[in-house]
């Protein structure tokens, strides 16, 4: 059992949250809950602040003003062991760009998410022999990333995220650049996570896509 998914499910929410970029505001006093067990689309013309929102949400950029909480927990208090922690035992990301090494094998890229949370060698082989099962690439854990296909690395990224068992999981256009089939994968496992009871929130211009949320929040 991962670290995150000892973690009771907690509600993640903004208050007040503005976003300034130079003389451009992307959006203000935004006030908005995000629960355990729920799917949300964040729709919107290119420009409008999505993936900057993900990312805030995410504590990969900072707020202008307002504040994120997670539980009781302020994650807008700027320390770097906050995000630390939660980047380590609560959140899992999923990018357009997958973020894998391609020189690197499959289960290379898996085993750099497990040592992270101090999963011992044998048990991580374990999990990312289930976490490729689970996405449907069994054997292929010795296949260097570089030779698969968009669909296959996005369920390598997948993959990263069900041996970790996020209570967030946070995709940015995760579909964008995938056809029907490995579309409907990728949405597939988005589900199962928040059937899992994790908070899902992903980025999207795909109607479909938006379509299969929740929640959709415009901004």
């Amino acid at each position: 059992m991962s670290a995150a998914s000892q973690i009771p499910n907690k509600t993640l929410a903004v208050r007040g949250l503005t976003k300034r970029m130079g003389e451009r505001v992307l959006w203000s006093g935004l006030n908005l809950e995000f629960l355990p067990g729920q799917m949300t689309a964040l729709t919107g013309q290119s420009g409008c602040g999505k993936t900057t929102l993900l990312n805030v949400l995410g504590l990969l950029e900072r707020p202008t003003g307002g504040v994120v909480t997670y539980g009781t927990r302020d994650l807008t208090d700027g320390s770097p062991r906050t995000r630390r922690l939660m980047h380590r035992n609560v959140m899992g990301f999923m990018f357009q760009n997958y973020a894998l090494v391609e020189q690197w094998t499959v289960a290379q890229n898996l085993q750099l998410a497990l040592r992270c949370v101090g999963v011992a060698a044998s048990e991580r082989r374990r999990l990312i022999r289930r976490a490729l099962h689970v996405v449907h690439l069994d054997g292929y854990d010795k296949r260097l990333v570089y030779t698969l296909s968009g669909g296959e690395q996005q369920r390598v990224a997948i993959a990263r995220i069900v041996i970790r068992s996020p209570r967030i999981v946070l995709a940015d256009e995760p579909t964008a650049a995938l056809d029907a089939d490995n579309r409907a994968v990728v949405m597939h496992h988005l589900r199962r996570f928040a059937d899992d009871g994790a908070i899902v929130i992903y980025t999207t211009h795909n109607e479909e896509d938006a379509a299969d949320a929740d929640r959709i929040i415009k901004l």
